[in-house]
């Protein structure tokens, strides 16, 4: 037989079951997820930086 679940969601870092109101488990997770963004964000950055100094780079050496 199948069991009923009661309404839930994920934790979005830890992946553990919460109440359908919540978005993490705890402090811990919320501040894990705060620092896995602010990562992400700065790579993301650093990529476009590069993008940018390789396109510039690509146009000097173009018109020579």
């Amino acid at each position: 037989m199948a069991e009923k679940l009661l309404q839930h969601k994920h934790c979005r870092s830890c992946g553990k079951a919460i109440h359908t109101d919540e978005i993490f488990c705890g402090e811990d997770c919320q501040v894990q997820h705060r620092e896995m963004i602010r990562k992400k964000r700065n790579q993301l950055y650093l990529i476009m930086a590069a993008a940018v100094i390789m396109m510039i780079l690509a146009l000097l050496s173009g018109g020579a």
